[in-house]
């Protein structure tokens, strides 16, 4: 059996598509097909099947992923480890939160494909729940999080830094300019925030409702930079990790409430499976990623 036709399976069990395997692999999607029933002959059972317009693993199918993960970790291992001139090539599949996608990452990927042109980089943004899933999957071979920190019995934490929430308004909002707001002043106020299972949506309202604290009003977006214009457009007032608003405090176009609690504490981690290999592509990104905090 070509050793190929896991990697082949692997795509197949990511997109749920021959035709996007095909693409990926850059192989005819008659070939793709082929080779998933040369495994299935192979094992003797059927590994995918069909469900609407994608293709699904079947759980025989879902028994030998959780194999070939480990059998493809092992031979990226192998020729990092034997082989003198070993290239950084392959895929490196990467996981973030939107916010630390866009404002703290985008820099080091860039430096990390100018070193590593014949790389290919998958990334995806999503909730810190569902990146820390789709690490314990395998479907991210790391995922960076804003979150609480990280602990998990089979996932490992690199932190990077504790990063600064603040909660920002419109330039003439009346609560601009006082000193050491009171957490009970929010309840005369609109709050706009993130989507649910965000950390610190989830963050902030466990610290309003520790102490009866009920916004006047709540609207909620995907979007961060939906919810800046709606602060800027003075329709309420929002709490954003400081990275991501900086721009706006320097232009004057947002400002930042004098209001710092004990509990605010988010950091940038890391996260990685504990028998996740690094392999030295991997290892060079988390590198890239320490120098940039």
């Amino acid at each position: 059996m070509d050793i190929s036709y896991f990697y082949t399976f692997k795509e197949v069990a990511k997109w749920g598509s021959y035709t996007r395997t095909g693409e990926e692999l850059g192989y005819a999607q008659s070939s793709v097909t082929t080779q998933i029933k040369k495994l299935e002959d192979y094992y003797g059972v059927r590994l995918v099947e069909r469900a609407g317009q994608t293709m699904r693993l079947t759980q025989s199918g879902e028994q030998l992923l959780h194999y070939v993960d480990q059998v493809i970790d092992i031979l990226e291992e192998a020729e990092s480890k034997v082989s003198k001139n070993v290239q950084m090539r392959g895929t490196v599949r990467i996981g973030a939160v939107e916010s630390l996608a866009a404002y703290f990452i985008s820099k080091s990927l860039k430096a990390f494909k100018e070193q590593n042109p014949d790389l290919r980089i998958q990334l995806e943004s999503g909730l810190c729940p569902n990146l820390k899933e789709g690490v314990l999957e395998s479907h991210y071979d790391l995922a960076v999080v804003l979150d609480e920190e990280v602990k998990h019995p089979l996932l490992e934490t690199l932190l990077l830094r504790k990063e600064k929430m603040v909660i920002v308004a419109a330039n003439e909002h009346p609560l601009v300019g006082q000193e050491q707001i009171n957490i009970r002043r929010i309840e005369d106020e609109t709050l706009i925030l993130t989507e649910k299972d965000c950390s610190y949506r989830n963050m902030l309202e466990g610290i309003l409702k520790k102490r009866a604290v009920e916004p006047r009003s709540v609207i909620s977006f995907t979007s961060l930079e939906a919810i800046k214009q709606c602060v800027i457009d003075e329709l309420g007032i929002a709490m954003l990790p400081e990275m991501t608003v900086a721009g706006e405090l320097e232009n004057g176009s947002l400002r930042a409430l004098d209001f710092n609690h004990q509990d605010l504490a988010l950091y940038i981690q890391i996260i990685h499976h504990q028998k996740k290999w690094l392999s030295p592509s991997l290892e060079k990104f988390i590198q890239l990623l320490y120098e940039r905090r």
